[in-house]
């Protein structure tokens, strides 16, 4: 199943390729030490490559929810941010890391935050949704991918 229609295949090639790859693995310490340490440059460095892959990831985690769960409204929702986060994203996967670039590049990375920051909510929205949908019942399978996908 395609995430995104046929005009979009650019990115539907863009989110297959970044896809591929795995997420950065961070330990806390890592993570802590590379925030106190890091400039700005070197973070957008970093950022501008493991972002899409992150985002890339989780969409395609996305298409292999049950089908019923796609169609829900509150679903649908949260793969529109997604896709709309991946976009702006890759604007900036060639640019240099020059001060306007990076000013952009903050404003972009809070904009997607405040995007992101209600998708725990929508996503058992959407779950509600079905639910109603089937007179407050799910099937056991529907439900393991629902589990899979959460704890993932």
């Amino acid at each position: 199943m395609r995430l995104f229609p046929v005009r979009f295949s650019n990115i539907n090639k863009m989110l297959d390729f970044y896809s591929q790859f795995n997420p950065s693995p961070l330990s806390i310490k890592q993570f802590i030490d590379f925030g106190l340490n890091a400039c700005p440059k070197k973070s957008f460095v970093f950022l501008r490559k493991e972002l899409p892959v992150r985002l890339a990831n989780i969409m395609k985690e996305i298409t292999l929810l049950p089908e019923s769960l796609l169609r829900m409204p509150s679903v649908g929702l949260v793969s529109a941010w997604y896709v709309k986060s991946f976009e702006e994203i890759l604007v900036f996967e060639k640019t240099d890391p020059s001060e306007s670039n990076l000013e952009k590049f903050c404003k972009s990375l809070i904009q997607i935050r405040d995007r992101h920051s209600d998708v725990v909510q929508t996503m058992a929205q959407g779950i509600l949704e079905l639910k109603e949908s089937r007179n407050g019942a799910i099937e056991p399978s529907t439900e393991l991918s629902i589990q899979y996908f959460l704890d993932t």
